[in-house]
């Protein structure tokens, strides 16, 4: 059975990154690990269990130390993947791989999917460790088109307002496509870490969320562009 090791930085990456791919290789027999490096925010990893089940992950476990980075919201603070020594983050990734011995590894891509510092840390990480291991790596990207796509749906909705940070922008080169799973457990998943914004209609989420959020964002691309694929380019060693 072949492993694919998933790396990525809070609770709720495995959804909207990497969603769709876990469940295609679950199905196709693979048997698929996720390695989280923080607990998230406002008690993130307690659904991370039920969100697992959900997308065909057939365990999880911590980056490292349960406690040894900490999700800020985006500050940068001392103890963020965004501020730890690369070389010490590598590591945590040399060592998995060294455990799992995957055939293939997800992430995020160069630009961290959204532009967070935390998920860039985690994808250069990544190529860090890929100095010392030789394995096939994806890190999920968007499309440039449908970024642009959401971000006319949530305009329509809340005219005049900021729509995500700005710092989601996707990519126009080729990506390479996973498609299938089912969408009704993406969007569970979803749910398990923000009430209703994998199940409820887009129009009921403006308010409730900000339309500044990039997790509404997201949301938004997944409804324009459909819910049923990820996209990667693919990752090779840096220093």
């Amino acid at each position: 059975m072949p492993t694919a090791l998933v790396v990525h930085a809070h609770p709720d990456d495995e959804v909207f990154a990497t969603g769709v791919a876990t469940s295609v290789l679950h199905e196709q027999g693979w048997h698929v690990v996720l390695r989280v490096a923080t607990a998230g925010m406002h008690g993130a990893a307690d659904h991370l269990t039920d969100s697992c089940a959900l997308l065909g992950i057939d365990e999880w476990d911590w980056l490292g130390a349960a406690d040894q980075w900490i999700d800020d919201g985006g500050y940068n603070g001392p103890r963020t993947l965004a501020a730890a020594p690369p070389a010490d983050v590598a590591a945590e990734v040399e060592k998995a791989v060294r455990e799992l011995e995957p055939e293939l590894i997800l992430t995020v891509g160069r630009d961290g999917l959204t532009g967070h510092p935390d998920h860039i840390a985690i994808s250069q990480a990544v190529q860090r460790a890929l100095q010392h291991v030789q394995c096939r790596t994806l890190g999920a990207r968007v499309r440039a088109e449908d970024v642009r796509a959401g971000e006319r749906l949530i305009q329509q909705l809340a005219p005049g307002q900021q729509i995500g940070s700005g710092h989601v922008t996707g990519c126009d080169g080729p990506l390479e496509e996973l498609r299938g799973g089912s969408e009704q457990r993406r969007r569970q998943a979803l749910d398990e870490y923000y009430d209703g914004l994998g199940s409820k209609p887009l129009e009921e989420l403006i308010g409730v969320h900000r339309s500044s959020s990039d997790g509404l964002l997201l949301r938004a691309v997944f409804d324009a562009t459909g819910w049923q694929q990820d996209r990667f380019e693919e990752l090779r060693a840096c220093q």
